[in-house]
């Protein structure tokens, strides 16, 4: 399986940045338990304006942690830079990276939803069906046990902790409810997902940011 993680960062220069005239990008991590620890690095230098023959060199490191679940084979992971753009803005380079893990998951026996069983059996009514009540809780049992095999994937700045669930749209959602049920703008929600039309089934990440 596969899944991409978006990491961003604003770095802060020591001064201006008119241009980058190298650019290094490598990265590395361990496998921790049920924790990823990795960082990527940035190195190259920069001249401060365009017309400049003065480079100076720079070096800068951006951590990430990612939660796995224990339904992951551990020696199977890997993490790759699927893609990297930047910006500058004044002394700031804007890095945006997206990371690919790609894994294997363990083999295991089909188990019953316990609490799934039990509402097919207590519930059911003289036409042996479900009620409307109890398919409404059962889809939501369901939608819930789908989402992702990889836990929340937490991604760790020397400024903040940037976490990211999946989200799989259900019917009569819509982009208001998504957002006003994970209490985030509309802005933020678009900056990770396309919003110009979203279908039952789609799955949305849902970004939350934490000191």
């Amino acid at each position: 399986m596969k899944q991409i993680i978006p990491l961003k960062k604003d770095i802060l220069f020591k001064s201006k940045i008119g241009s980058l005239s190298n650019l290094n990008l490598d990265h590395d991590y361990k496998i921790n338990d049920d924790i990823v620890n990795g960082t990527v690095a940035l190195s190259g230098t920069y001249k401060m304006t365009e017309a400049s023959v003065v480079e100076d060199d720079f070096f800068y490191t951006i951590p990430f942690s990612i939660a796995i679940s224990d339904r992951i084979k551990k020696d199977t992971i890997q993490i790759e830079i699927e893609d990297f753009k930047y910006e500058i803005e004044k002394d700031i380079l804007k890095v945006n990276i997206e990371l690919e893990l790609t894994c294997e998951e363990n083999e295991t026996e089909e188990v019953k939803d316990d609490v799934s069983d039990y509402l097919d059996e207590y519930f059911k009514d003289e036409n042996n069906n479900l009620t409307e009540e109890v398919k409404e809780v059962k889809t939501e049992l369901d939608v819930d046990n789908e989402i992702t095999n990889i836990t929340n994937n937490v991604i760790e700045t020397n400024d903040k902790y940037y976490t990211y669930k999946i989200y799989i749209v259900r019917e009569n959602d819509t982009v208001e409810s998504i957002c006003s049920k994970y209490n985030i703008t509309y802005e933020e929600l678009k900056e990770y997902n396309d919003l110009n039309e979203i279908n039952i089934g789609d799955k949305i990440i849902i970004p939350s940011f934490d000191d």
